[in-house]
């Protein structure tokens, strides 16, 4: 069994993502990393965060992370930031503390911001209290998402390397441009009609892309029609459990299936609270004029899909039920466990425990498969989506280590399969092989 250790002291990116893990696990929707390019790159903010509550438009809130030195132009920058994207409140959270702290606050304070300081990791959770519940942090969710965080910062380290080095490749460039659209792009659209209809056209633009990856790889036009995944590549990656091209693309596959679910719940909410902005435009059909809305653009079953969704009583928990669901628990449920684990995603998420199975379902009524998404392998006791990354779900198996097991010990979980446990510590290893 292979290990990974996180940093006693963060510094840089991963102080970013150190500080991202404590809003990802008080309940926020996170987001990080987004740039707006347009003829030249005008911003990247570090963190947005999302609360979603019952009834309401979700509040954001966007943080400057500096491990480094700050000062006031950090501070003026924030605001600026926050006229620009039409935000009423930011925070700068900084590693080193800078005398006269509180009157750096005060000035911060009169503009709609605020400054924290976290100079230690051992009392971060004394330090962020005005932001997060210290009893609603558990030491293992910090742990768990950190790991998280820097797995995705590696995968996608990993697809900057493959574009430059293989250049010649359409997938790798296919995979960066995708990421982009849907972690950046579509960021910066205000109407929320108009991001889920960006988002989704980015989601067809790039259809099963892992298909068209494995194919290139293979020797194939990547451009071809291609319905799966190259039999010795996906054994490789799900049978063998090699880290492989797969685990990018399988990620931004997720990841895009996951801004696509977000955006549609923030259609339903700011439809029903009458904030939506769907404008009515002209449409010359013949010698007719008709009128139209921006929903009607999007394609039919992604509108069946939306009032479907609409009729769930948690539906406006669905992003931060799915970002845990994916990125900690790793796209699976542990069905020796299952109980365990439909209470511990109701804590996490806000859902009902008896409404976690219909959460669960709401990712194939937006995103529909004859097959289902879901399988359970033989010689195993657990359910998981289908081409998931492996890499996540190595973080969701040391998740399950950490939380269910008397003392954290692989040995320690009562598991029934003849390869469960097998199964674990293979997700497990390709992890480490990511991170070291």
């Amino acid at each position: 069994m292979s290990t990974a250790r996180l940093p006693d002291l963060p510094k840089g990116k991963e102080f970013e993502e150190f500080l991202a893990a404590y809003l990802q696990a008080q309940g926020y929707y996170v987001e990080r990393n987004i740039v707006d390019r347009q003829e030249q790159e005008v911003l990247e903010l570090d963190i947005i965060a999302s609360h979603y509550k019952d009834g309401q438009v979700p509040e954001s809130k966007l943080y400057e992370v500096k491990s480094g030195s700050w000062g006031f132009a950090e501070i003026f920058k924030i605001r600026g930031w926050l006229d620009y994207l039409h935000l009423d409140s930011g925070c700068l959270l900084v590693q080193q503390e800078r005398e006269p702290m509180t009157f750096y606050q005060k000035i911060a304070e009169s503009l709609g911001i605020e400054v924290i300081a976290i100079p230690a990791t051992k009392n971060a959770t004394e330090c962020l209290s005005s932001l997060v519940a210290p009893e609603n942090i558990h030491p293992v969710d910090i742990t768990s998402w950190r790991f998280a965080n820097w797995t995705e910062r590696q995968l996608l380290r990993l697809l900057k390397i493959k574009k430059k080095s293989d250049h010649y490749r359409k997938c790798y460039i296919a995979l960066d441009e995708y990421f982009s659209l849907i972690n950046n792009r579509t960021f910066f659209t205000r109407n929320v009609v108009e991001r889920a209809h960006k988002i989704y056209e980015g989601f067809r633009k790039y259809p099963n892309i892992s298909a068209k990856l494995g194919h290139e790889l293979a020797g194939n036009d990547f451009d071809g029609e291609y319905n799966a995944v190259p039999p010795s590549l996906y054994q490789e990656a799900y049978y063998r459990c090699v880290l492989n091209d797969l685990a990018m693309s399988s990620f931004v596959e997720h990841r895009a299936r996951l801004a696509v679910l977000k955006g549609a719940i923030d259609y339903i909410i700011f439809k029903e609270t009458g904030n939506d902005h769907n404008e009515i435009f002209a449409i010359k059909f013949g010698d007719a004029d008709f009128e139209s809305t921006l929903l009607n653009l999007l394609p039919m079953s992604f509108q069946i899909g939306l009032k479907e969704i609409s009729s769930h009583p948690c539906f406006h928990r669905y992003p931060v039920f799915w970002q845990w669901f994916l990125w900690i628990f790793g796209g699976f449920v542990l069905k020796d466990y299952q109980e365990r684990d439909y209470e511990l995603l109701s804590a996490k998420t806000g859902i009902p425990i008896k409404e976690i199975p219909r959460a669960l379902k709401s990712y194939e009524t937006l995103f529909p498969r004859s097959d289902g998404w879901f399988i359970e392998p033989k010689q195993t006791n657990i359910k998981m989506l289908k081409l998931f990354p492996v890499p996540f779900m190595g973080v969701g198996a040391n998740y399950r280590r950490l939380m269910y097991g008397a003392d954290q010990k692989w040995e320690d979980l009562q598991l029934t399969g003849p390869h469960t446990l097998d199964d674990l510590l293979k997700w497990n290893n390709v992890v480490v092989d990511l991170l070291t």
